[in-house]
């Protein structure tokens, strides 16, 4: 009499693939249940990591000159109209003044870039 052996029996092969879709589907599950936790976070709730150049002294130099080279961009194409004399008539040469006009302009496309972040926030 022929022996069966455990690749040819179908009832077996059937049984076993039963249990390891069962074992596959509990590993899923809990996959998705501690997945969901850790990115179940709102938008508010997520860490931002600033670099550590920004406490140096690179970072203060960008700190000060990107303002103000945005500034002066803003003064000069804006306001003069990207004419060179009418720059010069209209006494805007200050530092301050010009940095504090692109520091608004840099802090108002960051919150916009931020709005924006927000508005396509999806928790995944």
């Amino acid at each position: 009499m022929p022996t069966i052996t455990d690749s040819t029996d179908p009832y077996r092969n059937t049984i076993k693939r039963t249990l390891e879709d069962n074992q596959s589907k509990e590993r899923r599950k809990i996959f998705l249940k501690n997945n969901n936790n850790e990115t179940s976070q709102t938008f508010l709730d997520q860490s931002v990591e600033l670099p550590e150049s920004v406490n140096n002294v690179v970072g203060l130099s960008i700190f000060a000159l990107l303002p103000y080279i945005i500034g002066i961009t803003f003064i000069f194409l804006i306001i003069a109209q990207a004419n060179i004399e009418t720059y010069r008539k209209t006494d805007m040469n200050s530092f301050l003044l010009a940095w504090t006009i692109g520091y608004e302009l840099i802090a108002a496309i960051s919150l916009l870039a931020i709005l924006k972040s927000a508005i396509r926030f999806n928790r995944k």
